[in-house]
């Protein structure tokens, strides 16, 4: 973090960590000072409420002790940081805030001194790690949610109250799910505000908050709020509870139009209404004309993203219910979250909740969906041929015919067919798939798989390229990446591939088709040691690994099996013979 503006720097990802002047660390000793300055800087303007700050950190006190404790909290604060030019906080009446202008935070502050740098890299940290405090229940909860739900390129929300005429709840009970769907959370796009200060440019903002709803709604599994509802509310004035309630929408997407120059740059966040947490935010640079042509590609990402952020938050909530909660959405998601970690055990978990919403709704979409998902993956995490595999393929048909306007059943039944070895078919498929649903990273990522194992690596790379890009955190991009840089091996970037490589197996160091991409990858560069080096390191990573695992991968020309298998063993050459 620079020092370029700001007298104070916060890191709040991972150890916390607060400097003054010049760089200079300050120690932070108390754990409750710490709280106090995080729940600040989740606030908006940097601002609580001292009876806030006493419940979430002294709640289990007498009110009266609370009071003399945050005061107590304070002053050792300011007494800390009396050496530094500017205060580091302000507490005046009933209300304590930070002095945002100074300080600098490592996630995305609104009024913050970096507030318009671009945010740092993610990381794998987790917010104020290692941090609890005993016996605050209130802090813990709010912790908990923070780390479920924060995001490090935002912390922003907007809050205040709006009014309008609501249906009665005998004719509307926007407490129950959205019909038709099963359950599920419903969305609400407001209408985008135009702050770029000139009132020409208010169609554009809110033509784009009806493009993104028009991608959304191709979304089947997300209920999305009309626009004749969503639009009433004015951004600018937002309370995320009260505004949720109204429209019977779990999130809300919001969004801020501005000038950059002569381009624009547009911000969009979406928010947790029932907590008024945001889930996520993204900054995007706008070219000056605006046109469709320019906006598709963008609309197409956030679309993505925000159905992965709203299903990791859905996991997330599923998984934080009680046990004894079966309805059948609740076992979706707990499938899915199962699914995200990657283990065997939790592969079976997550079997079992699957198949006992299979039971529950045999008929469902979403219900077949994942479970043609979840027993498609499973084949491809053990690298088996298992005489029940047809199961994948039924259900995927079966989900097909029970919505045909879902293009993640069509991708699904293509990673079927790519590892059947029906390359061709798959690759329909999959553009069937990207044809109902332009934002769909499995469709993208199954499309480039299938040109790569068809000798096609050039255009495989735009199609996991794109697939990157429309999800680039979701859990399986280990996967991704993997198939990228066996691309970019087979089109002879070697240089590329092994950089692919590596940054697959940060994400999973027993990928063994990333190991096995780059030690052929160095090989082909020249770089024997370096791919003798990888060859051992894939063995260490990889102790269930044999050569015949190598054959299971689907190209159309056998030939690329024959070349990945002679290069590990040229690898391995220089320590004797490798095991086959």
């Amino acid at each position: 973090m620079t020092k370029q503006s700001g007298i104070y720097s916060v890191r709040l990802m991972g150890a916390f960590r607060l400097e003054g002047k010049d760089g200079a660390r300050v120690e932070v000793a108390s754990r409750k000072s710490i709280g106090l300055i995080a729940l600040l800087a989740t606030g908006r303007d940097g601002e609580r409420t001292r009876q806030f700050l006493q419940d979430k950190l002294w709640g289990s006190r007498e009110s009266s002790q609370a009071q003399t404790s945050l005061r107590r909290e304070l002053a050792n604060l300011r007494k800390l940081l009396a050496d530094q030019p500017e205060p580091f906080l302000i507490a005046v009446g009933a209300r304590v805030r930070l002095n945002l202008p100074v300080i600098r935070f490592d996630i995305p502050v609104p009024g913050a001194a970096n507030e318009n740098d671009p945010p740092p890299p993610r990381g794998v940290s987790e917010f104020l790690e290692g941090l609890d405090i005993p016996g605050e229940e209130g802090f813990e909860d709010w912790l908990r949610e923070q780390r479920t739900l924060i995001h490090t390129e935002s912390v922003d929300w907007e809050a205040a109250p709006q009014s309008y005429l609501p249906l009665p709840r005998h004719v509307l009970d926007l407490s129950q799910p959205a019909p038709g769907f099963e359950g599920r959370p419903a969305v609400a796009v407001l209408k985008f505000q135009n702050l770029t200060g000139d009132p020409a440019l208010d169609f554009a903002a809110e033509g784009i908050s009806e493009d993104l709803i028009d991608q959304l709604c191709r979304l089947r599994w997300l209920p999305v709020i009309a626009r004749n509802s969503s639009f009433i509310f004015r951004p600018e004035d937002l309370d995320p509870k009260s505004v949720g309630q109204s429209l019977g929408a779990r999130y809300l997407v919001e969004g801020r139009l501005r000038s950059i120059g002569e381009n624009f740059r547009l911000t969009v966040s979406a928010i947790d209404a029932e907590s008024a947490q945001v889930v996520w935010t993204k900054r995007l640079d706008l070219p000056g004309s605006l046109s469709n042509t320019s906006l598709a590609p963008l609309l197409d990402d956030l679309t993505a993203i925000l159905a992965a952020k709203i299903d990791h938050a859905e996991q997330s909530r599923a998984v934080a219910r009680p046990a004894t909660s079966r309805d059948v959405n609740t076992l979706i998601w707990k499938c899915r979250w199962h699914l995200n970690r990657m283990t065997r055990r939790d592969s079976e978990i997550a079997r079992d909740f699957i198949e006992e919403a299979l039971r529950l709704e045999p008929e469902n979409p979403e219900v077949l969906v994942q479970a043609a998902w979840r027993i498609g993956w499973s084949h491809w995490a053990e690298r088996v041929q298992p005489a029940d595999m047809q199961a994948w393929s039924r259900l995927a048909r079966e989900a097909m015919r029970a919505d045909p306007e879902d293009g993640r059943a069509y991708a699904i039944l293509g990673a079927y067919e790519l590892l059947a070895r029906n390359n061709e078919r798959s690759r329909s498929l999959c553009q069937q798939a990207i044809g109902l649903n332009p934002s769909l990273p499995l469709g993208h990522a199954m499309l480039g798989s299938g040109l790569s194992l068809a000798g096609r690596p050039d255009e495989a790379i735009q199609s996991l390229l794109t697939a990157m890009r429309l999800s680039p955190n979701d859990p399986f991009a280990f996967h991704t990446l993997g198939e990228l840089a066996t691309a970019y091996w087979m089109a002879d970037r070697w240089r590329d591939a092994v950089d692919l490589a590596e940054q697959s197996l940060i994400r999973r160091p027993a990928y063994w088709l990333a190991h096995l991409v780059k030690v052929n990858a160095l090989l082909a560069g020249g770089d024997v040691s370096g791919a003798t080096a990888a060859a051992q390191a894939m063995r260490a990573h990889c102790p269930g690994f044999r050569e015949g695992d190598i054959d299971w991968l689907p190209f159309v020309d056998s030939s690329w099996n024959s070349n990945l298998k002679d290069g590990l063993r040229k690898a391995l050459q220089t320590e004797g013979p490798g095991r086959g």
